[in-house]
């Protein structure tokens, strides 16, 4: 596609590699429409749900630049920033942005044998709602501050010394002690995504997913993303620069 028609010839380029990217999502073998084959990859991948019906739009002006001329030319030509878009989208599909892009830095903690009190000042000063929580080098969970609340609604009557109760006997009002995971600075952030609806879908709530140098719970803690942090997150994967 030669002359005035740049911009085509780009579009068309980063159309093929959408196409190529989503048949990996479904791990597709054989050649489907361009509209089925993004339902298909919706459901496995929140990003394409995210963006679903913005690539069907996509695929309608392919199908106007492909299959729609006169005189043998393309009645359609995408707009730069259509192009750039679409581009952008390639390239997140292709090379998706990681956690350790954007999430690592310190961590503040608490210990399995500190005061509550010191605790709930840590996460008033920060104005957070959890907190992982370390025995030595070892997690043991985070802290909530729903957990808390629970505790002292079970302790309303007796006369409370913040500095006498310990972290671990508030742990025990956890609901779903098994409210985090542990990934590596290489996990994308589609499946931080994931993570989070799968917890959703089960009914649970996903409180954090930290971030360690191993991917486990032995690795040095690296990073913390909460649900507050998911606007940044499609943020990042709307708009990547």
């Amino acid at each position: 596609m030669a002359g005035g028609y740049e911009n085509s010839r780009r579009f068309l380029n980063a159309f093929v590699g959408i196409e190529q990217a989503l048949g990996k999502i479904v791990r597709n073998k054989r050649h489907v429409p361009f509209y089925q084959l993004v339902d298909l990859a919706a459901k496995a991948d929140p990003f394409i749900r995210e963006i679903a019906l913005e690539l069907k739009e996509y695929g309608d002006l392919r199908n106007a630049i492909v299959h729609e001329r006169i005189d043998d030319q393309p009645i359609a030509e995408p707009h730069m920033s259509v192009v750039e878009r679409l581009e952008q989208i390639r390239d997140l599909l292709h090379s998706p942005p990681t956690v350790g892009d954007a999430f690592l830095g310190p961590v503040i903690t608490c210990g399995f044998d500190d005061t509550l009190g010191s605790a709930i000042t840590k996460m008033h000063a920060n104005s957070f709602s959890k907190l992982p929580v370390y025995n030595g080098r070892q997690f043991v969970g985070i802290l909530t501050a729903e957990a808390v609340t629970y505790w002292l609604a079970d302790h309303m009557a007796a006369d409370l010394d913040f500095t006498q109760v310990r972290v671990e006997a508030v742990l025990r009002y956890l609901h779903n002690p098994d409210n985090y995971r542990f990934v590596p600075p290489s996990c994308s952030l589609v499946t931080v995504l994931k993570l989070f609806e799968d917890f959703s879908h089960k009914g649970k709530r996903l409180q954090a997913v930290l971030i360690s140098e191993t991917g486990s719970e032995s690795g040095a803690l690296l990073g913390i993303i909460t649900v507050f942090d998911l606007p940044r997150i499609y943020q990042v994967l709307e708009w990547k620069h």
